[in-house]
């Protein structure tokens, strides 16, 4: 397995959970807490607190599949481009004079 392989598979299970907090978050932007000491809360016409958090957890995993994805894109692209990695193999040794 290459270097990148593998660091992508590692950022994977901490860029889901970011994805599936930052989901979270823009869901229940509009709730509040109904007091301090405890973790009831009162959302505004939006998701309750069990579906926002039900809702971004079937989210987080496409978003997820979307950024790896475009990550893998962004990859072979350059990898094909002239002015990527891989120019220095495409030139040719300059003769000596």
């Amino acid at each position: 397995m290459s270097h990148s392989r593998l660091l992508i598979a590692l950022g994977a299970v901490p860029l889901l959970l970011v994805n599936w907090f930052i989901v979270a978050l823009f869901l229940g932007h509009d709730c509040a807490p109904l007091y301090e000491g405890g973790n009831l809360t009162a959302c505004a016409g939006g998701l309750s607190e069990e579906e926002m958090t039900a809702v971004s957890g079937v989210i987080a995993p496409a978003l997820l599949a979307i950024e790896l994805a475009a990550i893998v894109l962004v990859r072979r692209r350059t990898r094909r481009s002239p002015y990527g990695r891989d120019r220095s193999r495409n030139r040719t040794p300059q003769s000596r004079s």
